[in-house]
């Protein structure tokens, strides 16, 4: 969904047989085929008392130290890599990983090969970063999630002054991601909330499940859970003595924007207003066909190409939607992509049998729409001109035409903006690590001057 790419932690892999544990453990390496463009991708994995650790690297995008979760199924493995992005292989020897790398609609094949050839991780020249000593108060904290009994952990900034101050709580995108939205060597959350809180704004961000310091499963999870995550995160930040319970709201990017929207249009009590950051605003089959061609199209696709691939995305997600039983739905999406099961490698099944996962096919289910409609609080809803991601003319169309009337809703793009909201020149994912802005300065002032306005 939301395609942060390569980000940093750790990757947990849990073997489940040991035949195949030895040969797993080292350094892989393959090249990674986006439109007209070639990007190197590596895997650092290693195994300790039973337990599997990994990084995984993106030079070319000057991201290091991948955070991820996975599952290892035999001689089979399956990741989930921060930014919505799977890989899904096969040991195919005790030097080749045959697999599939995808992210959202956006799938190639991608062979790992075992090297001994390690990338030293350059120095990234960021201009907005965040250190101490602060001007607010920091503490790390934690609470718990009633709802599905998780302990999650995140850290609480606050004015130093007293009073009574509005607050709200950063909901992260798609991939598990921790507090600070960590990526390309960028901390998006860090900078949103040193920016708010030296605003005289109170701010809650947290790891999402799974993630740093909190507790449960993410790659188990769904958008359900996450969103009963954010209420959790909520109900702990509307405890706080110095929070008016007038003011509360939560700032979503990405998919934490479509979460936004969804308890907003449950009229979620306590809820006094929510910023969508390049929040989806249409149904997510759809996003995910809009962000195929457009991803497509800036990596260099033919038209011919990208009105190929759009039919036969349209058709596999409306499969994935339905209720078919999943053996009928994958014949169908076989049949739809002219693949014959006897022909395709083990890693190309796994590629098809994730779309067909239980938490896959209830995500492609959501339409936020119905939720828009009946959305009363007021919205500020940003979208970058240059966002490939969730691409802004038929996002902002929705809320245009879907949101109720509120003299306080603000619906605003963002000229040359990407989908981090960093100055971009294309908008391609491949910019992000070499863009030294984390978030541009005119979306930092427009929220606080929204928050501090609409809220009165």
């Amino acid at each position: 969904m939301m395609v942060k790419y390569i980000v940093s932690i750790v990757l947990f892999l849990i073997s489940a047989g040991t035949s195949f544990s030895q040969t797993f453990v080292g350094n892989w390496k393959g090249n990674l085929k986006v439109g007209n463009s070639s990007l190197t991708f590596v895997i650092h994995l290693n195994e300790q008392n039973a337990i599997w650790k990994a990084t995984a690297d993106s030079p070319d995008q000057g991201a290091f130290g991948i955070p991820a979760q996975a599952k290892v199924t035999g001689n089979g493995i399956e990741v989930m890599i921060e930014g919505g992005i799977n890989y899904i292989g096969k040991l195919e020897n005790a030097n080749l990983i045959g697999g599939e790398f995808q992210q959202g609609s956006f799938k190639t094949k991608l062979d790992l090969e075992k090297t001994d050839e390690i990338v030293n991780q350059p120095k990234l020249v960021r201009s907005q970063q965040v250190k101490p000593p602060y001007n607010y108060d920091t503490v790390d904290v934690s609470f718990r999630n009633k709802y599905d009994n998780v302990q999650l952990s995140g850290t609480l900034t606050s004015p130093k002054q007293k009073g009574k101050f509005p607050a709200v709580i950063l909901v992260s995108g798609s991939g598990p991601q921790d507090r600070n939205e960590a990526l390309m060597g960028h901390e998006p959350f860090r900078v949103l909330a040193d920016y708010l809180t030296k605003n005289n704004i109170v701010v809650l961000r947290y790891d999402d499940r799974g993630v740093g310091l909190s507790k449960g499963s993410f790659i188990d999870a769904t958008i359900e859970n996450f969103s009963k995550d954010a209420m959790a995160a909520l109900d702990f930040l509307k405890k706080r003595p110095n929070v008016d319970l007038t003011k509360v709201g939560i700032i979503g990017h990405s998919e934490g924007g479509l979460i936004a929207e969804l308890l907003a249009g449950q009229k979620l009590p306590g809820l006094s207003f929510i910023i969508s950051l390049a929040g989806p605003a249409i149904p997510i089959d759809s996003l995910m066909v809009s962000q195929l061609y457009t991803i497509g199209k800036v990596g260099g696709m033919t038209e011919d190409a990208l009105s190929q691939a759009m039919k036969i995305n349209r058709k596999n997600f409306e499969i994935v939607k339905s209720n078919r039983p999943n053996q009928e739905a994958m014949a169908m999406i076989l049949k739809n992509m002219n693949m014959d099961p006897n022909q395709m490698n083990s890693a190309s099944k796994l590629d098809v049998e994730t779309l067909l996962l239980p938490s896959y096919r209830y995500f492609m289910r959501i339409d936020p729409i119905p939720f828009i409609k009946k959305i009363k609080i007021p919205v500020y809803a940003a979208f970058g001109s240059l966002d490939v991601q969730v691409p802004a003319r038929e996002n902002l169309k929705s809320l245009k035409s879907n949101l109720p009337p509120n003299s306080r809703t603000v619906l605003k793009e963002y000229q040359g903006l990407n989908h981090l909201f960093q100055k971009a020149t294309t908008g391609a994912v491949s910019e992000y690590a070499n863009i030294k802005e984390t978030i541009n300065d005119e979306l930092l002032v427009d929220l606080v001057n929204w928050i501090k306005t609409s809220t009165k």
